[in-house]
């Protein structure tokens, strides 16, 4: 695991926590543009966190969606008392849970997680924004996307909306499979391909500092968070 304030941000929005033992692994990403959203993303992994997690992976899943539901509910009530209605305190999240062979993803916002497998870099999340919804509908190309000035408004975040659900990918995993979960601060800045190439190194913690340094050798305009897994 590693995060980095990056090179214009004075503090750091973005949170993390990785239970390796219990294999969760999580990510969240404070909104920039809104108030406190380093509290929002601190609330979330601090809430899952807390969780004494259950033996069945459908119940861990349970646990974690609810825990993120209740924070939801508790970001937009504190940004009613906080700020009177006038800001959101929201935060992306992407949670990553393994066990018994099966790999579930529970996401909302642009945080993101991907799989590498036989040599080769798939994305297990979708991104809640409003140029992948463009994307979806054939209303801009690809190039296009990555030009344009609604890269980063969200469509769906913790704390934004009170109704509110997770989208959930799951599938089963195998041995020598790598995750990576991260914050759009890293692959804004590490397109997919250098990522690829990077990945695939054996050394789990080489990849991770060398991830790490190719963010912070652009422009890292936000914060960068990623986390590695190996699945053994």
């Amino acid at each position: 695991m590693r995060t980095h304030v990056g090179n214009v941000r004075s503090h750091n929005e973005d949170a993390a926590s990785a239970r390796d033992s219990e294999g969760l692994w999580v990510v969240a990403d404070g909104m920039g543009g809104h108030q406190a959203g380093d509290y929002a993303s601190t609330s979330i992994v601090t809430a899952i966190d807390e969780l004494n997690l259950r033996a069945y992976l459908v119940d861990v899943v349970e646990q974690v969606e609810d825990k993120i539901n209740a924070v939801n509910a508790e970001l937009i009530s504190y940004a009613l008392d906080k700020f009177s209605g006038a800001g959101k305190v929201g935060s992306t999240v992407a949670c990553l849970i393994v066990r018994y062979g099966v790999a579930v993803a529970l996401w909302s916002g642009d945080s993101r997680i991907y799989l590498w497998r036989n040599n080769q870099l798939y994305l297990a999340t979708h991104d809640h924004t409003k140029v992948q919804e463009l994307l979806d509908q054939g209303h801009l190309t690809p190039e296009q996307a990555e030009q344009s000035n609604l890269r980063n408004m969200l469509t769906r975040a913790v704390g934004v909306h009170d109704e509110f659900y997770l989208d959930v990918n799951a599938f089963s995993v195998r041995q020598g499979d790598r995750f990576l979960v991260c914050s759009d601060g890293l692959y804004n800045e590490v397109d997919e391909n250098a990522i690829a190439k990077t990945i695939q190194s054996k050394k789990i913690k080489k990849v991770a500092d060398n991830l790490m340094n190719q963010a912070l050798s652009g422009d890292a305009k936000d914060n960068v968070t990623l986390i590695l897994v190996d699945v053994d």
